[in-house]
């Protein structure tokens, strides 16, 4: 555990390279210090000053001497700086806030420009004070929260009621937080992610710890009388007085799917704690006038639901498994006996609700969801007794959910069912079904700006329908109904975004009491609710992720990026990836064995070598429970520590260092390609079109190779080598890393176009040469001889030249320059008129925008320095089609006609929006029909918001009638245009969704442009899934 004033120092090192100074009128720095020992709201100070380290001072000496007078050891410490500031008039405000769902402002806010009163976002949430009752849906002003906390924060009110004419500032903020164990985390700024610490992809590991997490604070609500406290209002600790057996008998089951993982005696304890309430208070014996004895849920208001009893067999059914028990048979035969009762055996439909008194009807029905969860109930006892009477319920039921077109609800209960039921009666219209449940909801479910748990559980039940059913080539046709490439990406991306329903103590340190809360799962517009039956779903979803993890495969069709790689390329022999490595295979590969390469987990295909590397020591670096199921199609586990994979029945390969040798085997590969390797230099979309062009133009002369995961490290591009086919013509891959020297040494590329400076270098803070240089260490692993494809217009032009020159490679030019030798002359409308070492060349492309065009004489000039006929690859480039939002042009269907969508939403940096918007001045359209939404550019170090200033002339130049922008680098930009243009800002791309539908029309050209963490494109999805 280390010291406060560590803690600090600690902080500071991470902050005093990336702080940037905010320009006049603001304070050039503005560092919010917030501490809190977990047991009260966090103490905030603020400090302001024209340097960073005046600031610091300022802001540290007040947080030190405030935790020194109050003997705290090692508190939360979280810092946030002042990134971005965009002015509003106080009534604007107010209005603004009305398109803004409750608890989602996620900016900061001061009053007046010199930030001397300002409030971060976190404040503002916490303490609800931009949140009305809970019958106002949107953001509001509370006025008596805001005078509560500014009197504790600043000593005074500020008199809101009588503020019509004051000016606010709405303030974007990054942040850090350090916990005692000196760990220091980079916070996300702005958007839906805002204020938690910015995570790697979820994994086994870490989705088991947040299973674990949750169930303990499950564990910890659980009390002497086997009653959970309910749960809590967190902005001011206020527990909630309610109760809800159904919601008991829940939670207990997401505490048993969490202990099946975590093996926790206290979660034991508290599980068998519940359980013993719940059947001697809560469930109750009846007989029926048949005279059958049933048993029934009865919950508060003397009434039996449905739902209840369908819990309770879901629970008892997930213990008789795990702790090997038919103890609870007779209860289970009862509660069911219960449900079937509710149940019209003529069609099969469930009563929902009835009086606990006398079983009299009360509400035929409630909840639509109660039938899901009663049919999924009934089907998983059917899995442990095999007694017919409840699969005959439950296909009965399944008569009635298809008639009535359950399937519209997207119920999470009826895709658990239908994913059981298809187990033992595996018939078309119950497949269909399952389909149905899902197909049309992905956009729902990549879209949904609140948490929404249940979609994980959703998702995750369709995937193991739509695994049996790949493996059943007389249901195989149905998948055709669904876009499963689509299907897996909104599975993890709503995965990942239920990150932000937990509690991180960097969120936790701001509310009345975050110890009660920190480690649990919240419901933003409901107040920051956490709630058993809220954190239930939650864990339940986690805990089948983690399955899901631990059993990953591709998705159907081959999964992301699939590229130009093959997997039947068996190359590498086990003596040849011992000897490259230095490495002993502790259990031998049998006579005959091959493998197609290494790869990380979630690259896995069958036929490859598995791997992990870990940046901190682990003393499990690759855990045997982390491979359970990836292990399957595996060839090998490539190690450092072989004794957790001795017993999984693979080939297990031991080396001294995996990153090491991952390292020599991509080497290796690269040596042992006789092709050519090409390679593409820039940053965003335009080096990636030209990459894609250039693969394209290449099929004439032979197979061609590209990576199918991340290769922004030299490992990643080391692996992505091993699984590249050697015998192809042709591999292309882009280069825009971090680590130049050695990735470039790595790929040894024969080619190399140069778009412009790399995303990488781009951040430099030095002028545009200095970056340059940086990106001219690639020519260091380039022969004398090799060639250079440069872009003639390009600033850095002669920087680059000087340097390839300066290594003897030969250079060959291309832009609108006239010097260049590959000149485009003109672009319209798909067709390309170039010059080509004097001569006319003339092609034609299937995509808009004259930033093709250029990216098609990059292609060509790059073909002509390799000494292929340009006219064989007309074809090819005819076929070009861009990648997903790299400016393809979609026909959008609203009512009464159709509007053209420019889809540019890939990414964005100042050169590619200014071509992006001359592309718009094309559209063959009145300047009346021309719409632009344009997002944030990010990742432009301290002058992003010149960037997007300097973006005016262009964006007036365009003509367009409306703009609509979106994220706050953008506010500055709507301030100066609004006068000269139709001109609406929004906070996020969730509030311009709500209002997008009001400000398009029939017969508009809208072009969608913003670097990819912006969201847009999940926005350009939506339009395109329009039917």
């Amino acid at each position: 555990m280390m010291s406060f004033s560590d803690q600090l120092h600690a902080c500071h090192e991470r902050l005093v390279s990336v702080c940037a100074a905010l320009p006049a009128p603001y304070p050039a720095f503005t560092l919010f210090f917030s501490v809190s020992d977990g047991s009260q709201r966090a103490h905030v100070v603020h400090a302001r000053a024209d340097d960073f380290e005046t600031a610091w001072r300022e802001g540290a000496e007040l947080v030190e001497r405030w935790v020194r007078e109050r003997g705290i050891v090692s508190p939360w410490l979280r810092i946030d700086w002042v990134e971005g500031a965009s002015p509003m008039d106080w009534t604007q405000f107010k209005t603004q806030l009305t398109a803004v769902k409750r608890n989602y402002f996620r900016l900061g806010l001061a009053f007046g420009q010199d930030f001397g009163i300002a409030f971060t976002e976190q404040e503002l949430n916490a303490n609800a004070m931009l949140c009305g009752d809970s019958t106002i849906a949107h953001s509001v002003v509370n006025v008596r929260n805001f005078d509560v906390y500014a009197q504790a924060r600043f000593e005074r009110t500020l008199s809101l009621e009588e503020s019509s004419e004051r000016t606010v500032y709405l303030l974007a903020t990054v942040g850090v937080f350090c916990q005692p164990d000196g760990v220091v985390h980079k916070l996300v700024g702005t958007g839906l992610d805002a204020g938690r610490r910015q995570l790697p992809a979820l994994n086994p590991q870490s989705v088991l710890e947040l299973v674990r997490s949750g169930s303990s604070y499950l564990a910890r609500q659980m009390q002497s009388d086997g009653l959970f406290v309910y749960g809590y209002f967190p902005c001011f600790d206020r527990r909630i007085p309610t109760y809800d057996a159904m919601r008991h008998a829940g939670t207990v089951h997401a505490m048993l799917e969490a202990w099946e993982l975590t093996r926790d005696d206290t979660l034991r304890a508290a599980i068998d704690r519940a359980i013993d309430h719940l059947t001697d208070a809560l469930i109750r014996d009846y007989t029926l006038p048949d005279g059958r004895e049933v048993a029934y849920l009865v919950d508060t208001g003397g009434e039996i639901r449905l739902g209840g009893n369908a819990a309770c067999v879901r629970m008892f059914v997930r213990y008789c498994e795990l702790m090997e028990t038919r103890h609870w048979l007779p209860l289970l035969e009862k509660l069911a006996l219960g449900m079937v009762a509710l149940q019209d055996p003529a069609s099969g439909r469930f009563d929902h609700v009835v009086h606990a008194a006398d079983l009299t009807l009360k509400q035929a029905s409630r909840v639509i969801f109660y039938d899901g969860e009663a049919a999924f109930g009934l089907m998983r006892l059917y899995g442990l007794t095999r007694d017919p009477r409840w699969l005959a319920s439950v296909e009965k039921a399944f008569d009635h959910f298809i008639a009535s077109q359950h399937w519209q609800s997207h119920d999470h209960w009826l895709s658990s069912c239908v994913n059981e039921l298809t187990q033992w009666s595996p018939q078309e219209r119950y497949f269909r079904f399952g389909l149905q449940n899902v197909a049309g909801y992905l956009d729902f479910v990549l879209d949904r700006k609140t948490t929404f748990p249940t979609l994980l559980s959703l998702m995750l039940a369709a995937q193991q329908m739509l695994q049996r059913l790949e493996s059943m080539p007389a249901m195989r046709h149905l998948l055709d109904e669904l876009d499963t490439e689509k299907f897996y990406r909104a599975l993890d991306y709503r995965a990942h975004y239920l990150l932000n329903g937990f509690f991180w103590p960097e969120m936790a340190m701001y509310f009345r009491r975050p110890s009660t809360v920190v480690g649990a799962f919240f419901v933003r517009h409901h107040s920051f609710r956490v709630r058993i039956d809220d954190v239930e779903q939650y864990v339940t979803g986690f805990a089948a992720y983690h399955r899901y993890l631990l059993e990953r495969r591709s998705p159907p069709g081959g999964g992301p990026g699939g590229g130009g790689v093959r997997d039947d390329g068996a190359v590498w022999t086990a003596s040849e990836m011992a000897r490259v490595t230095g490495g002993e295979w502790v259990v031998k590969p049998e006579d005959g064995w091959r493998a197609t390469g290494v790869t990380q987990r979630t690259f896995m295909r069958k036929g490859r070598v598995v791997f992990e590397h870990q940046a901190r020591p682990s003393k499990t670096p690759l855990a045997a429970v982390t491979l359970k199921g990836v292990l399957q199609p595996a060839a090998a586990v490539l190690c450092t520590d072989p004794k957790p994979h001795l017993d999984k029945r693979v080939p297990v390969l031991k080396v001294p260092n995996v990153l090491q040798a991952v390292l020599e085997l991509g080497d290796h590969a690269r040596t042992e390609f006789t092709g050519r390797v090409c390679g593409v230099l820039g940053s965003g979309a335009g080096s990636s079109t030209v990459a894609a062009m250039l693969a394209g133009a290449l099929t004439v002369w032979g197979e061609v190779a590209q990576p199918e995961g991340s290769i922004s490290l030299p490992s990643g591009i080391a692996w992505n080598l091993t699984c590249m086919p050697r015998h192809a013509a042709y591999w292309v891959l882009e280069m825009g890393t971090s680590h130049m020297p050695a990735s470039a040494q790595l790929m040894r590329p024969s080619l190399i176009v140069v778009t412009g400076i790399s995303a990488a270098s781009q951040k430099h803070r030095g002028p545009s040469e200095a970056a340059a240089r940086l990106d001219c260490r690639m020519f260091q692993a380039m022969a004398a001889g090799d060639r250079v494809v440069l872009n003639r217009d390009m600033a850095e032009f002669g920087t680059f030249a000087e340097a390839a020159m300066s290594h003897q490679l030969q250079i060959v030019t291309y832009g609108e320059h006239k010097d260049a030798d590959v000149r485009l002359l003109a672009f319209d409308h798909g067709e390309v008129q170039a010059e080509v070492a004097g001569e006319p060349f003339q092609l034609r492309l299937n995509a808009p925008g004259r930033h093709m065009g250029a990216s098609a004489v990059a292609a060509l000039a790059a073909l002509q320095a390799l000494r292929l006929p340009l006219a064989a690859a007309v074809e090819p480039f005819a076929h070009f089609e861009p990648p997903g939002g790299r400016g393809a042009l979609h026909t959008i269907h609203i009512g009464g006609g159709s509007f053209k969508l420019i889809d540019e939403t890939y990414d964005a940096n100042p050169s590619s929006m200014r071509a992006a918007l001359e592309l718009l001045s094309q559209a063959p359209c009145e300047p009346a029909r021309r719409v632009a939404i344009l997002g944030d550019m990010q990742e432009l170090g301290p002058a992003a918001q010149r960037h997007h200033l300097d973006l005016e002339a262009e964006l007036l130049a365009s003509q367009p009638d409306r703009v609509l922008l979106c994220g706050p680098l953008m506010r500055a930009l709507h301030t100066r245009i609004r006068s000269k243009v139709r001109s609406h800002w929004f906070v996020d791309v969730s509030d311009l969704s709500t209002a997008l539908g009001g400000l398009l029309q029939p017969g508009d050209w809208v072009l969608a442009k913003s670097s990819a963490g912006v969201g847009l494109s999940r926005l350009a999805r939506v339009l395109k899934a329009l039917p």
